[in-house]
């Protein structure tokens, strides 16, 4: 983990950035799982859909697990103020 990453995500407390970043990334995960288990969707759409959710899930958790790791490096709780 570089310095700047350890300073960037390794944060104390709230942060509205934070917090707005990964409401909208669920967001979207969760319109995309919506589109691909319509009943409407066609199976290529939902194949394709179904890997855009998936790749929205693999940023999130990635960025969680840096945070938490940023927040260890600083000394801090690596659970506390993750969403």
């Amino acid at each position: 983990m570089t310095d700047n990453q350890k300073t960037a995500f390794g944060f104390a407390g709230k942060n509205l950035l934070w917090s707005e970043l990964l409401l909208h990334l669920n967001e979207i995960q969760t319109n995309l799982t919506l589109q691909a288990i319509s009943i409407s969707a066609k199976a290529e759409d939902r194949i394709h859909l179904c890997g855009q959710a998936d790749a929205v899930n693999y940023v999130i958790s990635s960025l969680i697990n840096i945070r938490q790791e940023a927040r260890q490096l600083n000394g801090l709780t690596p659970n506390e103020d993750l969403a």
